[in-house]
């Protein structure tokens, strides 16, 4: 599907924003729920086929969005990887359209990375100012990520060209859509730089996995804090070896996939009504 959002412009062409999503649709013509599913920073929405072909078989609709500017299926932009708040945004459009569409009711979200936070987000997690203009005066709230040593420079340059109010505004937005009735958090991102607030009033259910040797996003400030204070959030590593990107599509990762499926199916199952 190839879907607007009419309500944002696009980054450095005119129009509004593309929100290119992959659908599966379950054999049966009668389906569960819809699920969303959101990538990681840098990656596709087929990355997540293997969660998504599972979800259809268990009778699941599912939408899985490339997010503007952020998707290796089309051209990377550096507002892509900074301003990660835009994502949560595609998610409500998506469900919009399907909502209009399809015989779908309930609604629920799982993302991998940076697409944990964009879960978490549509959940309710916001983003703190305070720790956001500590970010911007340079100070290390999140850790840099190793394909952008220069992002300091890089995020003031963003800023100025798209206006320090105008960022903040939307950076510290509230992108909660009370239609996402449960979501699922794997080797999550950005917790570091959210309001305890923000996480502590969230009010669905919530499941994290992380992996224990996660060399992307420490666990101890990601996983185990979106836990912690997330309420009733069913937590915990899927083993002291496993790394961050076996929650992806590589073929070193099949067993902890499978392993996550196997909490992943019979939590939406639960929650999600026929």
């Amino acid at each position: 599907m190839n879907l607007f959002d009419e309500t944002r412009r696009a980054w450095r062409r005119p129009g509004p924003p593309p929100v290119r999503t992959l659908l599966w649709r379950p054999k049966q013509d009668r389906w569960r729920s819809l699920v969303v599913l959101s990538h990681g920073s840098g990656g596709a929405a087929a990355n997540l086929g293997w969660l998504a072909e599972a979800l259809c078989d268990e009778g699941f609709l599912v939408a899985a969005v490339d997010h503007h500017g952020n998707s290796s299926d089309e051209e990377l932009l550096p507002e892509g990887a900074a301003f990660w708040w835009e994502r949560p945004a595609d998610l409500t459009v998506v469900v919009d359209h399907v909502q209009m569409t399809e015989k779908v009711g309930s609604a629920a979200v799982a993302g991998y990375s940076l697409g944990g936070y964009t879960a978490a987000a549509v959940l309710g997690a916001r983003v703190d100012a305070a720790k956001l203009r500590r970010l911007y005066d340079g100070e290390p709230v999140l850790p840099i990520p190793p394909d952008r040593p220069d992002i300091v420079t890089e995020n003031a340059e963003l800023v100025a060209r798209y206006g320090r109010a105008a960022v903040d505004a939307r950076a510290v937005g509230d992108y909660r859509d009370r239609r996402f009735v449960a979501g699922v958090l794997l080797a999550q991102a950005i917790c570091p730089i959210l309001s305890d607030a923000s996480l502590s009033a969230i009010d669905r259910p919530v499941l994290v996995r992380w992996g224990g040797a996660d060399e992307v996003e420490a666990p101890e400030v990601n996983g185990q804090r979106y836990t912690r204070l997330i309420p009733g959030a069913d937590g915990r590593s899927m083993g002291q070896h496993v790394g961050h990107f076996e929650f992806g599509d590589i073929p070193d990762g099949a067993a902890v996939r499978s392993e996550v499926l196997a909490d992943v199916l019979p939590f939406f199952r639960a929650l999600l009504a026929d």
